[in-house]
This record gives C-alpha cells, structure tokens and sequence, in this order.
C-alpha cells in the first residue's frame, strides 16, 4: 500500500503542475488516501482494514481517469 500511495503522490504532484482546477477532484482523493494513512499511521497500513480505506480514495482517482479520458 504504501508504493501504491507513494505513487498516487508523484500523479498528485503532476496534476498540480499541469492544471490543477482540471485535476481537483483525483488531486482531493489523493490528498484524502494521505490524510486517512497518517490517521491509521503509515506503519500500520498493511492491516486490512486500514489499507482498504486507503486504497478506496485511490480507485476513485483511477475511476474519474477512466470517466475522464481526455484528462
């Protein structure tokens, strides 16, 4: 989990540069997966629960790429 959302931070990152009222929308689940990692603590995000609920704000970043080809 932790590549996973370290990987949505570099995305982040790249949308932020490009055009970030475009991107506003995968950018806040980016920046929601970190907030709820650091509440569950970084350490502790291969429990199960924890992960799912890290990973959840990350498939919603995927599914608006996949509503939103163009982006």
């Amino acid at each position: 989990m932790t590549r996973k959302l370290a990987a949505a931070v570099q995305v982040r990152d790249a949308m932020q540069a490009r055009d970030p009222s475009t991107y506003a929308e995968p950018i806040g689940d980016v920046d929601r997966a970190e907030r709820l990692a650091d509440h569950y603590g970084r350490d502790n995000l291969g429990a199960k629960g924890n992960s799912f609920a890290v990973s959840t704000p990350l498939q919603e970043m995927v599914a608006w790429f996949r509503e939103h080809p163009e982006g």
